[in-house]
């Protein structure tokens, strides 16, 4: 995977990501080491995600990683204590905020799907 590749599939599994509940900013700068290699910022603001092949200087959490631990985040199919816990992530800034943050989004997502799944069996 290329780092342009990355970025689009950041960009697309965000998009899919009901962010309604984050009225705060808050900005996460992800450094990618070896494949996909680079620096590229995810931005939580006003029920938006926006994901920016850049470095961003006011963020509030660094996170090193790698691709796929990143695509896994945004997929909601790691959740970032256990990335943490599992060093697949090392962390810089309020690593609790962002918890927070992907508790609310993926937390609400998990409770939609288990909803839909319950109906249709």
């Amino acid at each position: 995977m290329t780092y342009e590749e990355l970025i689009e599939e950041l960009r697309k599994l965000y998009e899919n990501v009901d962010a309604s509940e984050i009225e705060e900013h808050f900005a996460i700068q992800i450094n990618i080491a070896g494949e996909a290699e680079g620096a590229l910022y995810v931005e939580f603001a006003d029920g938006q995600i926006e994901v920016q092949p850049y470095e961003y200087y006011d963020r509030d959490l660094i996170i090193n990683t790698d691709f796929e631990t990143a695509i896994d985040l945004a997929s909601g199919d790691i959740e970032m204590p256990v990335a943490f816990a599992e060093e697949k992530i090392q962390v810089w800034g309020d690593l609790d905020k962002a918890i927070e943050i992907y508790d609310t989004i993926f937390g609400k997502s998990k409770k939609d799907k288990k909803k839909q799944a319950h109906k249709k069996g």
